[in-house]
């Protein structure tokens, strides 16, 4: 249970580190568009925050039994090569030829305490795992992934979700969670609805 509500606390952390997961898969192209969020009215903002909503939201991707869920994934809910996948990590392993991997790591001591998966086999699915095996979450992409537009949903491993986020080109991602709108990514710097700056990441 104490693990359970830690997992809850950093649900967001993972949102802002799975930008980069999959900026990290699709690495090696380039994109010179993008909207200037800056420069447009409220009015604007405001209109392609809904557009965006809509389009994440328009399909009840929140309608998840936890039976439904987990037997969609029982093959999943346990990492059956965890211990190599924790060495793999923790020896700086991003890449092997049926997985990309990622690690989390804990800002001040830089301890593991959770992983993702993605195979090579079915990239429109991530898979997040602490780091004794358990499946936390589950994030889906949309069909038309690695193409942009596209978008992903995360679910924790009882089948609720967590967050949305639409990519609509390399370096600019919209972060909704429960249909309100969090912000905007820019590279490395996340604006809200009113274009004002709340956060920034160092591992764009």
């Amino acid at each position: 249970m104490l693990l359970y509500t830690y997992y809850e606390k950093v649900s967001f952390i993972f949102d802002i580190f799975y930008n980069n997961f999959i900026a990290i898969y699709r690495r090696g192209r380039k994109y010179n568009k993008r909207a200037s969020w800056l420069t447009k009215s409220q009015l604007e903002r405001d209109a392609n925050i809904n557009s965006i909503r809509n389009t994440l939201y328009s399909q009840n991707v929140d309608k998840y039994s936890k039976k439904e869920f987990r037997t969609t994934y029982k093959d999943y809910l346990k990492d059956k090569n965890a211990k190599k996948h924790y060495v793999q990590i923790l020896s700086g392993v991003k890449h092997t030829d049926t997985e990309e991997l990622a690690g989390f790591f804990t800002l001040k001591d830089k301890i593991l305490y959770a992983y993702a998966i993605q195979y090579k086999n079915n990239p429109k699915t991530v898979y997040y795992y602490d780091t004794l095996g358990n499946l936390r979450y589950v994030d889906k992409l949309s069909d038309n992934y690695p193409n942009y537009p596209y978008y992903s949903h995360q679910y924790y491993a009882n089948g609720k979700l967590v967050s949305s986020i639409y990519f609509s080109a390399y370096d600019t991602q919209y972060m909704y969670k429960n249909g309100k709108f969090i912000g905007v990514w820019f590279k490395d710097t996340m604006f809200n609805s009113k274009a004002k700056k709340i956060m920034t990441r160092t591992n764009y």
